[in-house]
């Protein structure tokens, strides 16, 4: 084999080298990142299992003490329960998209009401219920009397 083409297998070599080299380096920093991405949600999930542990007076110290005093009239959530299976929908409109469809006796809390439409929460999302397939009586009170 000539001189030249001694040069030119090394520097062919060496040039494959540096790339595995490479590879295995992009390799190592994905299989890092994923790792590391996995250690911080099962520490996320430790500390959300942590603080649902703890008792509410000190898992927000910014926030007021729980008082047994519920506030005034215009500081507690009205409570609602569905009449029968209900669309609860992302407008007040029987065209707008269906959120989810809530059983009869759903809990939902008030939140505003607009043209014979009910403005909710439930299950921390806000959407609108028909105002004909709601009432405010607790289905449970009325099964007692």
């Amino acid at each position: 084999m000539k001189k030249s083409h001694r040069k030119d297998v090394i520097i062919a070599r060496v040039i494959f080298a540096a790339i595995c080299l490479v590879l295995i380096a992009v390799i190592a920093a994905i299989i890092v990142h994923v790792h590391g991405t996995k250690n911080k949600e099962k520490e996320t999930q430790s500390q959300q299992s942590q603080m649902e542990n703890q008792p509410p007076s000190t898992m927000n110290p910014d926030l007021p003490p729980v008082t047994e005093n519920p506030g005034t009239e215009e500081d507690t959530v009205q409570l609602l329960w569905t009449t029968s299976g209900v669309n609860m929908r992302t407008e007040p409109d029987k065209e707008s998209t269906i959120i989810t469809v809530l059983p009869v006796k759903t809990q939902v809390e008030l939140i505003g009401e607009e043209e014979g439409w009910v403005k909710v929460l439930y299950n921390g999302q806000e959407g609108y219920i028909s105002a004909d397939y709601i009432t405010d009586e607790d289905p449970a009170e009325a099964a007692v009397e």
